[in-house]
């Protein structure tokens, strides 16, 4: 019983000296804290830092030695860390990814003493990097050499600057939780240290920007019908610095979570683990002694509308810049104001309308507006906006806005104003018609780039090729199209038709008349084709149901008689049915009078009922008729 007393005693010492020595063995604990948010659409999103808290006791090497680790992150996507030395293998590229000690800020309570600023290669030190989706540090001194064997240490280890594609993972569409990127830590020595937790989620992938082309007033999509008839801001075709011109409607961008858009940020000495909420940056940790190409960006956020499909004698002009809301831009810039559909505290200022990518033009050197538009076509009191031509290429072009103020805190939304202008020509085919093909707007992120991997020189931040297109013009033909819902020559009755070509509506022809009164329409010839839908008495078809008349001229009229004909329209005796005139001019009106032979006992008129123009297709089922 006894010698059971003494191993008893015995083997609870060792536990206590083997649970002693295990608990003061050196090891580290990996801690993300709160994942950042980041865009979906983006490939060089900033990552949460990841903290290493390591403690315990040096392990036995010789006095005066550092023990020094290897330390490699993992990213579950590519790492698109700015490359700031590239070299070939063996080395490794030098990114910006940063590996810190303590934080260093020229204070610690680091037991052998404050170290000094944040110094590379002493207390900070620059990722190289070792694959696609993975940083390595070598050598770094995780226990200084100052510190004797045997003693008691413990240190924080952050990792910053990490961007990372975050297009890889995806936006996951309607889930209750979203994509993650996740980042895997280890650290290798000569001596076992072990890290809890290796795997921290460091960001949720979200979307990042919502598109859409809107009315003026923002309550209704961009209207798309133009008629080739009607010239439209035409004085800017010749004049790009022309006053009162309107606004056909806006290009909106809204924010797919609250600090998706952010300002370039300033090269600043910055605090580490500390970004600013009230005013987002696409720049990460930066020292202004250091080299620009760690941690600083290259822009803002910047926000594109590619156009695609612009018919031929088609300009368009973008509003040059967006101001918080109603408040004049700061001196220097453009004096204008907004439309409330901007939200308060977003600003943006147009840096191109020339490159596709969205990469070119500073927003130190904003492009001015020429030309002077708003909303409501000149109604009193309308906000203006300054107006810059998109240089269009083929019908293809682009503009580029960069963000310069916007909240952290607030989903925010900017409109732009697009103005359309051509100088009308039916007869040479300006603007050119759409025939179904319609002109588009696809507005996202920018500066966009197919550079998914680490890079020295591809811009920072950059997107995926994510745009939203949405119709902007669809140029209709010079047509009316009227129905002449009853006619008939049968039964002793006739039908008498007459359609009269107004585009002829000035009065600079007339005695005292002027050319712009009562209006100024381009006076447009054409032919008017008819279509005769009906039988004859006998149940019969027409020799010929589709006519065409000779060409009327502006202020004329086609007039005949079912019975007779006239006009270059051949003569239907005992045709009923209906009739609908397609006049290759817009603005014509219609008439029918029906009565018995010669009008001598029953007759009545009405005017022919005028159907909507539509670019083909069904017409609308409950559609509206007018006079």
């Amino acid at each position: 019983m006894r010698d059971f007393r003494k191993w008893f005693i015995a083997l609870a010492v060792l536990v206590v000296m083997v649970g002693t020595a295990s608990a003061q063995a050196f090891q580290c604990t990996a801690n993300a804290g709160v994942p950042n948010r980041v865009r979906g659409e983006g490939l060089t999103e900033l990552v949460g830092d990841l903290l290493l808290n390591c403690s315990g006791v040096k392990p036995a090497v010789p006095a005066g030695t550092a023990v020094l680790a290897n330390v490699q992150i993992f990213l579950s996507v590519n790492v698109t860390s700015r490359i700031t030395a590239t070299a070939t293998s063996p080395a490794l590229s030098t990114t910006e990814a940063l590996l810190a000690k303590d934080d260093p800020s020229g204070t610690t309570n680091d037991p052998i003493g404050p170290p000094p600023g944040p110094t590379l290669g002493t207390n900070v030190w620059q990722g190289g990097l070792a694959g696609a989706n993975s940083l390595l540090w070598t050598n770094i001194p995780i226990i200084p050499a100052a510190v004797p064997p045997g003693s008691t240490y413990s240190t924080i280890i952050r990792i910053t600057n990490v961007r990372g594609n975050a297009s890889q993972a995806g936006i996951a569409a309607g889930a209750v939780i979203p994509n993650q990127i996740q980042m895997f830590v280890s650290v290798t020595s000569s001596t076992s240290i072990p890290i809890n937790n290796p795997t921290q989620v460091v960001a949720a992938v979200l979307k990042g920007l919502d598109f859409t082309a809107r009315n003026c007033a923002d309550d209704g999509s961009f209207s798309t019908p133009r008629s080739q008839c009607s010239s439209l801001n035409s004085g800017l075709m010749t004049d790009p610095t022309r006053t009162g011109r309107t606004i056909e409607g806006l290009l909106k961008y809204s924010e797919g979570f609250d600090a998706a858009w952010k300002t370039r940020g300033s090269q600043i000495d910055s605090v580490w683990g500390v970004y600013p909420l009230t005013q987002p940056v696409e720049s990460a940790y930066t020292r202004v002694a250091w080299a620009s190409t760690i941690g600083y960006a290259d822009t803002g956020t910047r926000l594109i509308a590619r156009f695609a499909n612009i018919p031929a004698g088609v300009k368009l002009f973008v509003s040059a810049n967006r101001a918080p809301l109603g408040v004049a831009l700061p001196a220097g810039s453009e004096n204008a104001t907004v439309t409330a559909t901007t939200t308060a505290g977003v600003r943006a200022v147009l840096v191109s309308v020339t490159d596709p990518t969205g990469t070119g033009g500073a927003a130190g050197f904003p492009l001015a507006g020429t030309a002077q538009a708003q909303c409501g076509g000149g109604t009193a009191g309308a906000a203006n906006m300054m107006m810059l031509e998109v240089q269009l290429f083929g019908g293809a072009g682009a503009a580029t806005w960069e963000i310069m103020a916007s909240s952290g805190t607030a989903i925010e939304a900017a409109t732009f104003g697009v103005t359309i202008a051509y100088a009308s020509s039916p007869a040479t085919n300006i603007p050119a018609l759409s025939l179904g093909t319609l002109g588009t707007a696809s507005g996202g992120f920018a500066p966009i780039s197919a550079v998914g991997t680490a890079s020295a020189a591809a811009p920072i931040p950059r997107f995926t090729e994510t745009l939203t297109s949405r119709n902007i013009i669809n140029v209709l033909p010079c047509v009316s199209n009227l129905l002449f819902p009853f006619v008939t020559a049968r039964g002793g009755f006739d039908t008498g038709i007459a359609i009269s070509n107004t585009t002829l509506d000035n009065s600079s022809g007339l005695p005292g008349g002027t050319a712009d009164r009562p209006y100024a329409s381009a006076a447009t010839n054409g032919a008017c084709t008819l279509y005769y839908f009906g039988d004859k008495e006998d149940g019969t078809s027409l020799a010929k149901p589709v006519q065409k008349s000779s060409v009327l001229a502006a202020g004329k009229q086609l007039v005949y008689t079912l019975f007779g004909g006239g006009g270059g329209i051949d003569a239907t005796p005992g045709f009923q049915g209906y009739i609908i005139a397609t006049c290759d001019f817009h603005l014509a009106h219609g008439f029918a009078f029906i009565s018995d032979l010669g009008a001598q006992k029953l007759a009545m008129g009405y005017l022919a009922l005028v159907i909507p123009t539509a670019n083909g297709g069904a017409r609308p089922v409950n559609e509206s008729l007018g006079h």
